[in-house]
């Protein structure tokens, strides 16, 4: 994505610390969500947090995310930054 796409965020890690923390109004009431409690942008080359995720506001465990990101503040074509998550681990 171009620098437009990150919505303001200075870098990768504030971009999915923010992804990565919301809150949602469930159709049947209550709410759902996810908040990141710690994360790390590593050489430019990994994201990894600790995620609480939270049902009606109440803590209910924690989870770790890993992205593998492109960061390229300079890229000529102006697409600086990319990222994929990983795929959960249990089903």
């Amino acid at each position: 994505m171009t620098s437009a796409g990150m919505a303001g965020h200075a870098n990768p890690k504030a971009y999915l610390d923010d992804q990565f923390t919301y809150g949602r109004t469930l159709d049947g009431g209550g709410t759902r969500g996810m908040r990141v409690i710690d994360s790390a942008f590593v050489g430019n080359r990994v994201w990894y947090a600790a995620a609480e995720i939270t049902r009606d506001g109440e803590p209910q465990y924690v989870i770790a995310l890993v992205c593998l990101v492109r960061w390229n503040p300079k890229a000529r074509d102006g697409y600086v930054f990319g990222y994929k998550e990983s795929a959960p681990l249990w089903r």
